[in-house]
């Protein structure tokens, strides 16, 4: 589960700094809105919220010994498989 937690966190972080450069430079859009409204603010705030999000992950998979099978266990699992 440890493992888990960190690969989705620097997979978020990845996913924060490659979104501000792409939008940065006019590759891409955010298409979450609240996300975008975020970057709308400020870029910086987008990415301290997605690196915040991050630095959360990894301190919940240093901190928490979870169950064999708990409901975040299965939500991260299917995470996984949603983003490959």
């Amino acid at each position: 589960m440890k493992k888990i937690l960190q690969y989705l966190a620097f997979i978020n972080l990845l996913d924060g700094l490659l979104t501000f450069f792409g939008i940065r430079l006019s590759l891409i859009e955010e298409v979450n809105p609240i996300m975008d409204s975020l970057y709308t603010i400020e870029p910086l705030l987008f990415l301290s919220v997605k690196a915040v999000l991050s630095g959360f992950l990894i301190l919940l998979s240093t901190s928490i010994n979870f169950p064999p099978q708990t409901k975040v266990k299965v939500l991260a699992k299917a995470q996984l498989i949603f983003i490959h």
